[in-house]
């Protein structure tokens, strides 16, 4: 396998990948992830940083094709990827995939939905371009080696998913190959996103960025614009500028290998803050009963994670939400003080909170690639959790998280899920929505009316 084709190769996948011979159960997943983004999407509704954006680009939305889910109005499909896309991340509630170290269908969904008005596509043929678009950012993590490329500093959902979504794009809008390389080429001059914006409102722009910028590299492609055919594994290409080393070869055996959406699986979120808080929280949740309530007399709480764990968890003295989302010591306050961590955890009053401060500040969070306590071994990552309080140590490890893909969520527990996030937002009927997507593999025909759209 030569690494010269990997453009050509990820465009035959786009337009020719036979999905409607593959198991049932990818359609299935699909459809979960569909289902899920569009609930976190409504969440965002009335999100500081989504209201930011109306008040920027809401002028410029004139009527069009796709829905904008946090109002049931309809703008054109860029600007509906860019304000669903940045409402799906606005959270930080939506689901994670490993393998690119990032969040695969908050940028692929609000762009291939959009895609899908636009074009009156049927709702399989979205949950088709969900797969194969899945498989392709998968394997561009594959080529990025994608944690040194996360160190980095890059974004690693935003600079994968511009590619990745245009993929699905270009198959949903009919393009063939060379207008679909033409497409990718676009696309991989925009990929962007800075980590030291993770906890503001840049973080969430990401993906509403390369979302409306993989609907606009695929119209310009479908209008004879030109780039780069050969761009990913070029020398001046998306790999070679991106990766650690970039290696198009892994790209291109990925791409061809099992289906992603099988083999890796989604990780769906519990908690409405960084996955990497996951572990921690659930550890900590768990030990709870074992306080007593006598969480003021807690003096020391240690987290240790495995190498890299802590990347993403850079706010440590946090004083908004969105810091929030981004630290390991308040996360692990907020479970201990409340016993849970939902929503409202993340308000700013419930961040600022006297006794929320004081907690998080005897949190001290460490790496290391020895276990402290428990098996010496584990699978991916890990959190051991111990709590000092009366002059007793209590501890809790947990290596994967309630939702992810090896511990899934059930499909009553997404469903309350979805219906929180509606009764979050007070966006409407949660019901008669969830009902609508779950129909959507009988949909013929995406467009005909706003998606959830409110009387």
């Amino acid at each position: 396998m030569t690494s010269k084709a990997i453009t050509e190769r990820i465009a035959e996948f786009a337009v020719g990948a036979d999905v409607a011979s593959a198991p049932a159960e990818l359609r299935e997943r699909a459809l979960r992830a569909v289902l899920d983004t569009v609930g976190v999407s409504l969440a965002g509704k009335g999100d500081a940083a989504v209201e930011a954006l109306w008040r920027t680009v809401g002028h410029e939305c004139g009527p069009g094709t796709s829905t904008i889910l946090t109002t049931g109005g309809r703008t054109t499909a860029t600007q509906a990827a860019l304000l669903n896309g940045l409402a799906a991340h606005a959270l930080d509630y939506d689901d994670v995939t490993h393998p690119i170290y990032g969040h695969a269908s908050v940028a692929l969904v609000p762009a291939l939905l959009a895609v899908a008005e636009e074009q009156g596509a049927s709702g399989t043929d979205l949950l088709d371009a969900y797969v194969v678009a899945y498989q392709v950012i998968v394997a561009l993590g594959a080529g990025l080696a994608i944690r040194e490329h996360y160190s980095r500093g890059w974004h690693s959902t935003a600079t994968t998913g511009v590619v990745a979504a245009t993929a699905g794009a270009a198959r949903l809008c009919g393009l063939g190959t060379a207008a679909t390389r033409r497409a990718i080429g676009i696309a991989a001059s925009m990929a962007s996103g800075s980590r030291q914006n993770f906890g503001t409102m840049t973080k969430p722009l990401h993906p509403g960025i390369s979302g409306r910028d993989a609907v606009f590299a695929t119209h310009l492609a479908a209008n004879g614009f030109t780039a780069d055919e050969s761009q990913l594994e070029s020398p001046l290409g998306y790999f070679a500028m991106y990766g650690e080393p970039g290696d198009p070869v892994a790209a291109a055996e990925r791409l061809a290998g099992d289906w992603a959406l099988l083999a890796d699986g989604i990780n769906v979120k519990k908690y409405p803050c960084c996955y990497n808080t996951h572990r921690l929280a659930d550890a900590t949740l768990e030990l709870v009963p074992k306080l007593h309530g006598r969480t003021a007399e807690v003096t020391a709480i240690t987290i240790t994670v495995e190498p890299g764990g802590g990347d993403p968890l850079i706010r440590h003295r946090p004083v908004t939400g969105l810091e929030a989302k981004f630290s390991s010591e308040y996360v692990c306050a907020a479970a201990l003080l409340d016993g849970r961590v939902s929503l409202e955890s993340f308000r700013d009053g419930a961040v600022r909170r006297d006794e929320a401060q004081a907690l998080l500040r005897k949190v001290e969070l460490r790496e290391s690639a020895r276990v402290p306590f428990g098996p010496a071994e584990y699978d991916y990552a890990y959190a051991a959790v111990e709590i000092e309080v009366g002059g007793e140590t209590h501890r809790k490890r947990v290596d994967i998280p309630r939702g992810d893909a090896r511990l899934p969520l059930t499909d009553d527990e997404l469903a309350a899920k979805f219906r929180d996030c509606v009764a979050y937002s007070g966006a409407g009927d949660a019901e008669a929505l969830l009902a609508e997507l779950r129909a959507l593999p009988e949909t013929e025909r995406l467009g005909a009316r706003a998606l959830g759209s409110r009387p």
